[in-house]
């Protein structure tokens, strides 16, 4: 009898851990997906039509809308609320958003945030992007570039429409493993932007910030530039 208990109990520790497994690639692969239609939209060019199909395929995720007179918006969210709810992973979360004016997209977004408690001001570490039709800010900042304080827990990236491809790809290259990860890491910026983390260090280049303070607030980035 003994036995037998302990060879069940083994038995449903495995089929656990292959369930969690499961939906840890399963929330993986949706985020992904919602990810690549999200970014096949164009600012300034992918009209309505486009939107409403991609509201369509992932329905199930949109977490709020709102419209207007001038157009609309949606939100979407995916989380890892099997494995936050058991207490394996800490929450984590994948959001996106696109917006439309006057029948075409002017922008869309996308972040993926993890709790993270030592970090009292923020509460999470996180990648954040958002895409303009056009710079929001002075006349003189890049297509492409980073509005983040050096020593946050996040990188937050803006571009628009000028920004080349390359630029785009980077700043759109999520790593969702810290969606649903086991083990360390994801307490860097690095870990949700991997492509856009060096081009943020390149951008620091010949300022005070860089590399005395850059590396003494962010002392573990040695293994993101070793990526």
């Amino acid at each position: 009898m003994l036995r037998r208990l302990v060879a069940s109990a083994a038995t449903l520790v495995v089929v656990g851990a292959l369930v969690l497994t499961v939906y840890g690639l399963v929330v993986k692969a949706q985020a992904e997906s919602l990810l690549r239609d999200l970014t096949s939209l164009r600012v300034g060019v992918s009209g309505e039509a486009e939107v409403q199909r991609l509201i369509q395929r992932h329905k199930r995720y949109v977490s709020g809308q709102h419209r207007d007179e001038r157009g609309f918006s949606t939100a979407f969210r995916i989380e890892n609320r099997w494995l936050s709810t058991l207490r394996l992973e800490p929450p984590a979360w994948f959001n996106a958003s696109v917006s439309v004016e006057r029948g075409r997209v002017n922008q869309i977004g996308a972040s993926l945030f993890r709790a993270m408690n030592i970090y009292p001001t923020f509460g999470a570490s996180a990648g954040m992007v958002v895409e303009n039709i056009e710079n929001s800010k002075a006349l003189q900042t890049p297509h492409y570039y980073f509005p983040t304080p050096v020593g946050k827990p996040y990188l937050r990236v803006e571009l628009d429409a000028e920004a080349s491809e390359v630029q785009r790809h980077h700043a759109f290259d999520f790593s969702f493993r810290c969606l649903t990860k086991p083990g360390w890491g994801c307490d860097l910026p690095c870990d949700y932007l991997p492509s856009a983390w060096p081009d943020w260090k390149e951008s620091l280049r010949g300022s005070a910030l860089y590399p005395a303070y850059f590396y003494e607030r962010y002392p573990k980035s040695t293994r993101c530039d070793a990526r």
